[in-house]
């Protein structure tokens, strides 16, 4: 039997930059391939970001129109739309779609990642139905809460 994809809303993240670096830096560090998609402009400062966020750690990194050699030693894809990657284990969604994002389900794990937007938030709300709607168990996780209150 399948294990189930263990699906988590992050809602009120306000610097999704800095939250997405160090989720990436736990998820490489537990030696997971992670698939980022996010809109182009947040896509091309966490690129950026990747390479500087924490002195001495660099977390391996390809952009989605990167050359397949350079995809294929990375531990992080980065992408500006919906897509598939063969080997991916986490999957972090920063796109406001109205429905997941296709090949979800090959993951162990997806991260929605809700900012403040009002648009946003309204996109994620219809995810959170989509899933639970296909049988999925969710988890929910508020950025702004205190440590230790989720």
């Amino acid at each position: 039997m399948e294990a189930e994809v263990e699906i988590a809303f992050h809602f009120n993240v306000a610097d999704p930059v800095d939250y997405l670096c160090r989720l990436l830096r736990k998820a490489s560090q537990a030696g997971m391939r992670a698939l980022v998609c996010a809109p182009a402009m947040l896509a091309r400062e966490l690129d950026q970001a990747l390479w500087t966020f924490a002195p001495g750690e660099f977390i391996a990194h390809a952009r989605w129109d990167d050359e397949e050699r350079v995809r294929a030693r990375s531990a992080v894809l980065i992408a500006d739309r919906p897509l598939e990657w063969p080997g991916v284990q986490v999957l972090v969604n920063l796109l406001a779609l109205p429905e997941p994002p296709s090949g979800y389900a090959n993951c162990r794990k997806v991260i929605e990642i809700v900012g403040l937007d009002p648009q946003d938030r309204e996109a994620a709300r219809r995810r959170w139905k989509a899933y639970t709607a296909s049988g999925h168990a969710l988890l929910r996780h508020d950025a702004a809460a205190p440590v230790g209150q989720t």
